[in-house]
């Protein structure tokens, strides 16, 4: 079965006969589980570069720098939102949608820009 994203799962559901005949149905049985009762057991196979991402995310050095995330990304995204109301987009389409996208961007690199400018000015005029 396919559960999108590149995730397969696979199902495996023997019958009940073959499930009652387990030498390992101790194990995995409740021990309140009455003769016909069986199980069915799922694997998940995830695509091999969602594997290696998470094998990256789980090292010490990954993890220091995914904690700088939010001093660096986490603003920008909230001015975004807040100030460019941009909580939703206005638009349909990946082309409209990416154009709306990159005028906010654009809005809040100016912005900063200007604030930036602003302050290097006064400095100066102070020295």
């Amino acid at each position: 079965m396919n559960r999108g994203n590149g995730v397969l799962s696979h199902v495996y559901r023997p019958g009940k006969t073959v499930c009652a005949k387990c030498p390992l149905r101790s194990q995995c049985a409740p021990a309140d589980a009455s003769p016909g009762w069986w199980r069915s057991i799922t694997r998940t196979e995830e695509p091999a570069a969602t594997t290696a991402f998470k094998a990256k995310m789980a090292t010490e050095e990954a993890q220091q720098i995914y904690a700088q995330r939010s001093r660096i990304a986490e603003f920008p995204h909230a001015s975004i939102k807040e100030r460019c109301g941009l909580r939703q987009f206005r638009c349909r389409g990946r082309l409209k949608v990416s154009t709306e996208a990159t005028w906010a961007c654009l809005s809040y690199n100016l912005a900063q820009w200007f604030s930036i400018r602003r302050k290097f000015n006064m400095e100066l005029a102070y020295a």
